[in-house]
């Protein structure tokens, strides 16, 4: 007879445990629920049926495996799992950087909780094989931290085969804490009874139920494993069936294999290689045919093949029968292990899955078939940006022969240099340089170990590589290697920084061509960074914002590369004064940067999101993130990006009218000492992170009352800046400078028109409000004294002008233009949006910015109160 699998469904309702079901929801009340019992106990089948009651809480389940004891994979799944259970959780307050290896347990708590603040909903957040976690004190003490001062909104489930490391005594005591053991767990006399119907249909006698009782103790698995043994041999095989967990799996795995068609006993046998198999996968690698209906035969008739969930067609051993065939697999054909897992790396390489290929060959005991299967995948992995996936073998590779093959460690050297590993990517290049490969020429190396010194020196010391002027010498000389187009991108990133955007943007655009047709599609949006950049920097925006949204809009979802492409349009919207559109991206990005995001990248998306927020009132988070990044840079020696940093805490504190805060950053910085050792002079060599201290030092000066020695400084920063070509720059430092110089109200005017001459309309964008304060107060006057500007420019920084006074009850109308007093002519006749843009020829998305412009200059939220305020005029007047 077939056996049915037992399953959730299958069990009648007395089986489905109402008694510990009713306790999982009574101890929701407190902090913690703790369920701990061995394999097969029935955990997981418990807390899902438990789930599927409905608590009244969003439910968040995180099921871990071994991997998970990487702390940065786990909190990675955690704020996932949480981001997608509860809507409201703040990824941004609880980043990939959080979890890092430099950060206190008690600060990743604290990130985790800022993230759920906003959550007004229960949230039960169940881990399942919690006992992977135990290795990692970290981990475990970050969770001791929560424990002892948990969200308001977070009730946290616990399931492992251990008890866990973690201080349970004080919410015993404060009894914040309810737990299951193996004890609550196991099944009693009626339940088993139950059981046994449920699978023969038959009675069972009582002197059976009370031998199987005392024979498995109510282990889940003991008894369907028992049932099974009856189900073959009868009754009576019951009372024969004796021993505890390590006997029943004995005594199972014989009767499984003992009886099995040739065919099905070596399909068992030999499949326990595999963490999960499929038809296709047998039969290639097992050398059998029909493995798909062998093995569905298997699921139906026994109760050790588990369908996967959410993988029709795939199946799994329980771990302990796995274990248990591996085992005598070895005893039996010690010499077919390997032969069968160099097969199964072959099939895996073929379908893509890297890393069950490496795991097999790595089971092998092949180094030769090992290094070719890490060369392909570090190759994809490395073009398509996936460079964690590269570092999770760092640590397997030390001391291998492997690292001296250059398909294996170029990959391996951009992984940690990204990551800030500078001191095993130091030693990795010595040994490296020392080692000629024997797969590559004297040349080459030569090459190849010039490219990795700089590349080191890109991301350990970027003031020494800025300085630099042997970048040509490398792109020369590896014309005909494959780090060609990498030599290029840094060449043209070197360029930008030394104020050559020109020959930056020839560069950066040679190289994304050259990515491109190599595949490297990742570090080819790098490089079309760097080609956006260089066009702002021209005074080219409009090219930048065209450039990058036609790259943003065709780019597929859940790619590797969306981060950089999504950073890019972070700063087009931001440009074009979108905050909510660009903070929303930001929001998208910030979870997904980690220590192998390039800093260019991570800053970008952090200062653009700071200025967000602070734009927005939320000065406070703004503050937050600013020393966010604060922490990621100084990990590193970023001090140009140091200095971008710098400019924008100064530039904050001062509009918060904060002094002392802004006095003590300046302090911190050095910049007291700078000015009084004569920094600013004179003028020197351009480069962006002296321009971004003297802006900083201005916006300190102005904070403490000393604009003339700030407009001393911008005067000597915008000669510095005259002969660069960097338009987008000179303009902020021209504005900053006339603005300190105090003109006088009545050349508001003239002074934006020469700035406009100068520098060019297109150029004055969201960035020049922010770097540039009280720009909008000139601008303002200037249109007040008949300055036109483009519609298209008032839709995009209307909003950003200063309202000119009100007469004593002036007419609404008296404060608009000409094109919003006719649009709000249109809207008081009852026209929509889209009727008003028929009738104006302009688009509906220029319309609502026209209307958000006009409901701003009248002092109204919405259409009904701009009507409203109409109404109010006209009778003002009537009654005048």
């Amino acid at each position: 007879m077939l056996i049915e699998p037992l399953t959730a469904n299958s069990l009648p309702s007395i089986l489905e445990r109402s008694d510990l079901i009713r306790k999982l929801h009574e101890g929701t009340t407190g902090r913690l629920t703790l369920i701990t019992a061995p394999a097969g106990y029935g955990k997981t089948t418990l807390i899902r049926r438990w789930l599927a009651a409905a608590p009244n809480a969003a439910t968040a389940l995180l099921s871990l495996d071994e991997r998970d004891e990487n702390q940065a994979r786990f909190f990675g799944r955690l704020g996932n799992t949480l981001r997608a259970e509860a809507p409201a959780f703040d990824p941004t307050a609880f980043t990939p950087f959080d979890s890092g290896s430099n950060e206190a347990p008690a600060d990743i708590a604290d990130a985790l909780r800022q993230g759920m603040l906003a959550i007004e909903h229960p949230v039960i957040l169940v881990i399942d094989d919690f006992q992977h976690l135990a290795n990692n004190p970290l981990i475990i003490e970050t969770f001791n931290h929560l424990l002892s001062d948990p969200p308001g909104c977070l009730h946290l489930l616990i399931a492992s085969r251990s008890e866990p490391p973690l201080r349970l005594s004080p919410l015993r005591l404060q009894q914040q804490l309810i737990e299951l053991t193996s004890e609550d767990l196991r099944f009693n006399a009626e339940e088993i009874r139950l059981l046994c119907q449920t699978l023969d249909k038959t009675p069972v006698s009582a002197n059976t139920l009370d031998h199987l009782l005392r024979l498995t103790e109510g282990w889940v698995t003991g008894l369907r494993l028992a049932l099974l043994a009856a189900r073959r041999n009868g009754e009576e095989a019951l009372e024969s069936f004796a021993g505890h967990q390590p006997d029943v799996m004995a005594y199972f795995g014989d009767m499984v294999l003992r009886g099995l068609p040739d065919s099905l006993y070596s399909l068992c046998l030999q499949s326990s290689l595999f963490d999960r198999m499929t038809g296709p996968l047998c039969d290639q690698v097992l050398r059998h045919s029909g493995s798909a209906l062998m093995l569905e035969k298997l699921a139906r008739q026994q109760l050790f093949l588990m369908p996967m969930e959410h993988d029709p067609g795939w199946y799994r051993f329980h771990p302990l029968l796995r274990g248990f065939l591996q085992t005598r697999l070895e005893r039996e054909s010690p010499e077919l292990v390997p032969v069968l897992h160099r097969r199964a790396a072959a099939w895996f390489m073929d379908t893509g899955d890297f890393h069950q290929a490496l795991q097999h060959a790595e089971a092998s005991k092949d180094p030769q078939l090992l290094g070719d299967i890490l060369e392909t995948a570090f190759k994809a992995w490395s073009r398509a940006g996936h460079f964690s996936r590269i570092l999770f073998w760092d640590e397997r590779l030390l001391g291998s022969a492997l690292l001296m093959r250059t398909g294996i460690v170029l990959p391996l050297q951009w992984s940690l240099i990204l990551s800030g590993r500078f001191h095993q990517a130091g030693a990795i290049l010595d040994n490296f340089r020392q080692s000629r490969p024997e797969d590559i020429s004297a040349d080459h190396h030569r090459v190849l170990v010039r490219f990795l010194e700089l590349y080191l020196e890109l991301f350990q010391n970027d003031t020494q590589f800025i300085h630099r002027e042997d970048y040509e010498d490398l792109v020369r000389q590896s014309r005909h290697y494959d780090v060609y187009p990498m030599s290029l991108c840094m060449a043209a990133y070197h360029h930008l920084q030394n104020a050559r955007p020109e020959q930056a943007l020839d560069y950066a655009g040679k190289s994304q061509e050259a990515l491109k047709q190599a595949g490297y599609h990742s570090m080819a949006d790098y490089a079309g960074l760097i080609v956006a950049l260089c066009h702002r920097s021209l005074g080219r925006p409009g090219q930048a914002t065209r450039d990058v949204e036609q790259a943003y809009r065709a780019m597929p979802a859940n790619v590797a590369n969306r981060v950089l492409r999504g950073t890019a349009m972070v700063v087009a919207l931001y440009d074009q004064n979108r905050l909510t559109e660009a903070c929303a991206l930001c929001n998208e990005l910030l979870p997904k940067l980690n220590k192998t995001s390039a800093i260019e990248v991570t800053a970008t998306v952090y200062l653009t999101y700071a200025r967000c927020l602070f734009a927005t009132g939320y000065t406070d988070k703004a503050a937050h993130f600013l020393g966010k990044l604060k922490h990621i840079l100084e990990l590193g020696h970023n001090h140009r990006f140091l200095s971008h940093l710098l400019a924008e805490r100064l530039r904050q504190a001062w509009l918060s009218g904060h002094k002392e805060r802004a006095e003590q950053l300046a302090q911190q910085a050095g910049l007291p000492s700078k000015l009084q050792a004569g920094e600013w002079d004179q003028t020197r060599r351009y480069t962006e992170q002296r321009e971004r201290l003297g802006l900083a030092t201005s916006y300190w000066l102005r904070a403490s009352g000393r604009p003339a020695i700030a407009a001393r400084i911008l005067r000597v920063l915008s000669q510095e800046l005259a002969n660069t070509g960097l338009v987008s720059r000179a303009l902020v430092i021209d504005t900053n400078r006339l603005l300190v110089e105090g003109p006088a109200p009545e050349d508001s005017r003239k002074i934006v028109n020469r700035l406009m001459h100068d520098h060019g309309l297109h150029n004055m964008t969201r960035n020049l409000f922010d770097e540039a304060p009280g720009f909008n107060t000139l601008l303002s006057a200037a249109t007040d004294q008949g300055l036109e500007l483009p519609d298209t420019y008032r839709a995009l920084y209307g909003d950003l002008l200063s309202p000119s006074p009100a007469s004593t009850n002036p007419s609404p109308m008296a404060q608009l233009t000409s094109r919003e007093q006719t649009i709000y002519r249109l809207l008081l006749e009852g026209c929509n949006n889209r009727q008003i843009s028929e009738q104006t020829g302009n688009t509906v998305s220029t319309i609502k910015w026209h209307l958000k412009n006009i409901y701003a200059k009248l002092g109204v939220a919405n259409r009904t109160e701009a009507v409203l305020l109409a109404s109010q005029s006209d009778r003002s007047r009537h009654d005048v």
